[in-house]
């Protein structure tokens, strides 16, 4: 079950505070139907998220990390469990939820800008407000100069900017990235995980992301989540325990090598 917030004044609901949870997640289960007793994806998954925390989640290949993100982003109900999310806005808004995939899946016919401004659009806002708010985001996300640009002459990692741009203009509560960086080369990723933590510094949105780099997932989160192999299980939580802001050469401190080997044996390389 997916219980999102009611609908309340704010002279109805107590705002929640910031060590409050966002997102509760409580003994999630995912069974996927085959004929033949089904596919066990997740077994009773629990965790929270707070409002603004950075989450990165780790586990071996088909233990059930992307099965759990579109849990979240409501495209798949779960087997059993429960699902629970508190609004941060003070007025009465629906939940808003992005969801960004590894396939930036821009639409080819719209420019750069006319593919961040897309989801304003399809809320009915203005093409002018729309695209004047997509402009703020070409320059957040480093593409000035190629507002006008179609997706088929972009780089792989200019593509990813687009998407999570596309993402981030809708203000979401909460942003759930699937493996963004997995198709990109080993540079453009560590510059491309640079920049996302550089926008979250600035937005603070509250983030779930999966990745199978440890060194990522360091650089970047407050705690890192471990599934176990399918069905996928939460086996380790691991806080960060790093300053911020951060940057690159704390890879290279003492404490990111030991917070990398206990997650390395939690997924058991």
């Amino acid at each position: 079950m997916i219980t999102y917030p009611e609908k309340q004044t704010r002279s109805e609901r107590e705002v929640p505070d910031v060590a409050d949870a966002l997102l509760e997640v409580r003994n999630l289960s995912m069974v996927y139907p085959n004929g033949n007793g089904g596919v066990e994806a997740l077994r009773d998954v629990s965790f929270t998220l707070a409002p603004r925390e950075f989450v990165c989640l780790l586990g071996p290949s088909g233990s059930g990390k992307s099965t759990l993100l579109r849990i979240l982003a409501g495209l798949l109900r779960p087997t059993a469990g429960e699902v629970r999310f508190c609004s941060p806005s003070e007025e009465a808004e629906p939940f808003r939820i992005s969801l960004v995939f590894q396939d930036a899946n821009l639409m080819p016919w719209r420019t750069v800008i006319e593919n961040i401004a897309l989801p304003l659009l399809l809320k009915g806002v203005s093409r002018e407000q729309a695209l004047n708010l997509a402009q703020k985001w070409v320059f957040l996300v480093g593409l000035e100069g190629f507002e006008k640009a179609w997706p088929r002459d972009l780089s792989g990692g200019m593509a990813q900017r687009v998407a999570i741009a596309r993402a981030l203009i809708q203000e979401p509560d909460l942003l759930l990235l699937d493996e963004p960086f997995g198709a990109l080369d080993a540079l453009t990723r560590e510059k491309m995980a640079a920049e996302l933590l550089r926008l979250w510094q600035q937005q603070r949105t509250t983030v779930l992301m999966v990745t199978h780099s440890i060194s990522e997932a360091l650089l970047l989160s407050d705690r890192v989540l471990v599934f176990s192999a399918r069905p996928g299980r939460v086996v380790l939580d691991q806080p960060v325990n790093l300053p911020r802001p951060r940057e690159e050469g704390v890879r290279y401190t003492p404490t990111f090598g030991e917070l990398a080997r206990t997650i390395r044996q939690a997924i058991g390389e």
